[in-house]
């Protein structure tokens, strides 16, 4: 009865927290941060998996329609955008009391109670819920409507501690569970895009530049909350599947740390010191050789396919043959030196210099193709501007810090959240994997169904690197592998949108077709020449904890992802998985009109 007591007290904290920020907009940027990671680390880490046990993949659907769905409808117009909002949140709600019920009987097990820590942590993942609550519906219903949330939250507790284990069966259907999974991911809808009341009088976007600190500081406070529930013992009912996908994640994260440390400061030092690549020289020599051109310079830049579109406009517009401009649209996203150093004790070898061979042909032939049937552009200032413009009279010591403020700062800002992602949805992937799906795929069919896959997918070579890893691990072909490295990360509606507004629909369907047609071909051929069927590097099985350098790596990683949460803020940062180079401002809603 006293662990009863404290949830429901727990759930009052919020409001009293939120009482002291109101009217602080630094204080309510923090707490924008905590809320934001916290709500999500509640609904990813605990209520999928939860669900999951008992509604298997489809769970899943669920929640991605339940994430993405309320924003369709939110687009067809204000009035239908706000009915949409209020309904999500009202589900999101109905899915924390559902989830509230079940933590009531958690609390009614006497065993528990004695030997467990879960009922201490169902009193701790309270205070969250309690402040999400308070903060999505104070502001906007009033007080009475967030009260009575509360409420609900408090009485559902109550209804599960007194109905005890004879609730719990009813509570386990797969109905239930796909329910949890929508109502979960509309939560998350909810929490991403909730305005917030601001402070009477402000400026908003000056307010945006001074509290983004203060809200990284809020994400950093989520951080740490998620990390102590899930040491709790927070995922009781989904503990086996969110054990195993955190193992698998760091597996990929220890792997990947050191060649991710290496190719950033890499990364920053191409920035600073390459010489400078000047339009007049892509424009040099054959069309074969200007697309060769265009791929040797777009190969090694840390520019991911979200970066390299407006690049592409502006070479065009400047005057650069089409041809190298193609090519250089197909293989700056392809590669770049954190995919390939990351390929290496990921893939394998063997596997890291058939990628880096299959992009090179693809681009050449791609932008000699494509470019042939593009008109040159008729800028009036071709050949004056540079590909890369490093600063000019910069000292040996500028371009060191320079070359670290870029590798470490700009080019993980934009490429963190992806590779996060790509190591999120590999950790996810690898138990459906090795339930042995992939042998359920006709050989013939495999290679161009990956490529498929691949070609509408918004996803940066980096991040692809560990999905494809833990694909050879379940035994996906290496050629199926390879289709899926050169369509995901060159192709997506973006490029497709720009291609044909430069150059016609005609081109922009071409191109599509030129690079699926040869990554299918090239898919072929390495399953033909190279028979290694799933032979990546990574062992997946392994229970080590790794050398002590794979560990410092990792340490330091983990450092250097935390320092850009810190400083963009919670919202930015993963927005750039939605909104790739968006300002923070337009991407929080605390500052929204």
């Amino acid at each position: 009865m006293t662990l009863l007591i404290l949830s429901i007290l727990a759930l009052l904290v919020g409001p009293a927290i939120y009482a002291s920020a109101r009217g602080r907009d630094a204080m309510l940027s923090l707490l924008d941060g905590l809320i934001f990671v916290s709500v999500s680390g509640l609904v990813l880490l605990l209520i999928l998996p939860e669900s999951f046990e008992t509604g298997g993949w489809a769970v899943l659907l669920f929640a991605v329609a339940g994430v993405f769905g309320p924003t369709f409808f939110e687009g067809l117009s204000r009035q239908l955008a706000r009915r949409t909002h209020v309904l999500a949140l009202i589900l999101g709600l109905a899915g924390l009391a559902l989830h509230a019920t079940i933590d009531g009987t958690a609390l009614s097990h006497d065993h528990l109670a004695a030997g467990s820590a879960l009922p201490a942590a169902v009193v701790l993942h309270r205070l969250p819920v309690g402040l999400a609550i308070w903060w999505l519906l104070r502001p906007a219903f009033g007080f009475p409507a967030a009260a009575a949330a509360l409420g609900l939250i408090a009485a559902a507790t109550l209804v599960g501690f007194a109905a005890g284990p004879h609730l719990t069966a009813g509570l386990s259907g797969q109905g239930v569970a796909w329910f949890q999974a929508l109502v979960a991911g509309m939560l998350l809808h909810v929490v991403f895009h909730q305005p917030h009341l601001r402070s009477s009088g402000c400026d908003c976007r000056e307010v945006a530049r001074s509290s983004g600190w203060y809200e990284g500081v809020g994400a950093l406070l989520g951080v740490g909350l998620t990390a102590i529930l899930l040491g709790e013992g927070i995922s009781h009912h989904g503990g086996d599947v969110v054990t195993e996908g955190l193992r698998t994640f760091l597996v990929l994260a220890r792997e990947s740390a050191p060649a991710l440390l290496i190719a950033y400061l890499m990364a920053g030092a191409i920035h600073s010191f390459l010489p400078v690549s000047s339009i007049r020289w892509l424009g040099r020599g054959s069309a074969m050789s200007q697309s060769v051109r265009g791929m040797a310079v777009g190969l090694p830049l840390p520019v991911c396919s979200c970066g390299v579109v407006p690049i592409y406009q502006s070479l065009i517009r400047r005057g650069v043959p089409p041809t190298a401009g193609i090519s250089f649209l197909v293989a700056t996203p392809e590669l770049g030196i954190a995919a390939v150093l990351l390929s290496i004790p990921l893939l394998g070898g063997e596997m890291t210099l058939i990628r880096v061979g299959a992009a090179i042909v693809v681009a050449a032939l791609v932008g000699r193709i494509v470019g042939a049937m593009c008109r040159p552009s008729a800028g009036n200032d071709a050949g004056s501007a540079p590909v890369i413009e490093p600063a000019a009279g910069k000292t040996f010591s500028d371009k060191v810090r320079s070359s670290l403020a870029v590798g470490l700062g700009d080019v993980v800002d934009r490429t963190a959240p992806w590779i996060l992602l790509g190591l999120a949805v590999a950790a996810v992937a690898q138990p459906f994997l090795s339930a042995g799906w992939p042998a359920r795929i006709p050989d013939i069919l495999e290679v161009p169904l990956f490529a498929l896959v691949g070609l509408p997918a918004y996803v940066c070579a980096s991040g692809a690197t560990p999905i494809v890893a833990v694909l050879l691990a379940g035994g996906v072909s290496p050629g199926a592998a390879l289709a899926f490295l050169l369509t995901g990360p060159a192709t997506n509606v973006t490029t497709f949108g720009v291609l044909a507004k430069l150059h016609g629909r005609r081109i922009a369907f071409t191109f599509s077709c030129a690079i699926t047609g040869l990554s299918i071909a090239l898919g072929y051929v390495v399953n033909w020449v190279f028979p290694f069927g799933g032979a990546g590097a990574l062992d997946l099985s392994q229970d080590a904890e790794g050398s002590l350098f794979q560990t410092i790596c990792l340490a330091l990683l983990i450092g250097v992802f935390l320092s850009s949460v810190l400083r963009r803020g919670a919202r930015r940062f993963v927005g750039e998985l939605l909104f790739p180079g968006q300002r923070a401002i337009d991407l929080h809603p605390h500052y929204h009109n």
